[in-house]
């Protein structure tokens, strides 16, 4: 199988190809950027249009191209629950849409329709696209692949949507459920204290009901430890980092080792 047939892969087929799956938030709208995360052998990267500046949509173009070349899956977390991003992004062909501040399971099914084709939802249709090869790709091809090639990440990320966690897990459509620990935290009035009792309490119910749904879930840490914790929890899809803090910690490392053999 090539790297290209690894990427338009249908996204629960590629969900089940590894026990884990891990992957960087990417927040500098470079295809090189991402072209280095797949030589170093991660699974995705997510790239984020909602903070740290934020990745303009006119901007993916290019790392799609450079994810697809180095087969790594690219996945947008979109600013929020509009449509227009889904129609925007689908098109361009992005392989999955992560979609913040899930609360209530309309929320869900908002995304459900917004992201698929009917019957499963109400996309909107235009086959002269790249995600249809500029309409290379037959009619009928693509209305019929289309649904299952694209992830959809669900991000709970805060006490309402934990409180309504099993009628959203029970939207069908939804490929990951993914909290968010950070905004969870502080919707909990613990802001940042990621590693709380009760903030681990209400991640492990998310984890719990997505596996009686059959649900894959998905979490963001930031330590080794916290991967083999969550993956240790049946977590699927890891998002590990921030590939700018890969960066700076490279940097700080190999500057530190230069000043000690300069002697400095």
């Amino acid at each position: 199988m090539s790297e290209r047939d690894e990427i338009v892969l249908p996204a629960r087929t590629w969900l089940q190809s590894k026990p884990h799956l891990v992957g960087p938030f990417v927040r500098i709208p470079r295809g090189e950027i991402v072209e280095i995360l797949g030589l170093a052998g991660f699974d995705f990267a997510v790239a984020d249009l909602e903070h740290g500046g934020a990745i303009m949509p006119n901007e993916l173009y290019p790392m799609i191209l450079a994810a697809e070349r180095r087969g790594i899956r690219l996945i947008a977390r979109i600013p929020t629950l509009d449509e227009r991003y889904f129609k925007w992004l689908l098109d361009l062909g992005i392989h999955g849409l992560q979609v913040p501040h899930i609360k209530t399971p309309d929320d869900a099914r908002k995304a459900v329709t917004f992201s698929k084709f009917a019957p499963e939802g109400e996309r909107g249709l235009c086959r002269f696209v790249r995600a249809a090869e500029f309409s290379n790709i037959p009619k009928e091809a693509y209305l019929t692949t289309a649904n299952k090639k694209s992830l959809l990440v669900l991000m709970i990320e805060g006490r309402e949507g934990v409180e309504n966690i099993r009628e959203i897990a029970a939207v069908p459509g939804i490929d990951v459920i993914f909290v968010g620990p950070y905004d969870l935290s502080q919707s909990l009035g613990l802001t940042g204290q990621i590693w709380h009792e009760a903030v681990m309490k209400e991640i492990a119910k998310v984890i719990q009901v997505c596996a009686e749904f059959a649900v894959s879930t998905g979490v963001f840490t930031d330590t080794p430890e916290g991967v083999k914790h969550w993956a240790g929890l049946g977590v699927k899809y890891i998002n590990y980092r921030i590939e700018v803090e890969f960066f700076l910690n490279s940097l700080k490392s190999h500057i530190q080792e230069v000043r000690k053999m300069c002697g400095d």
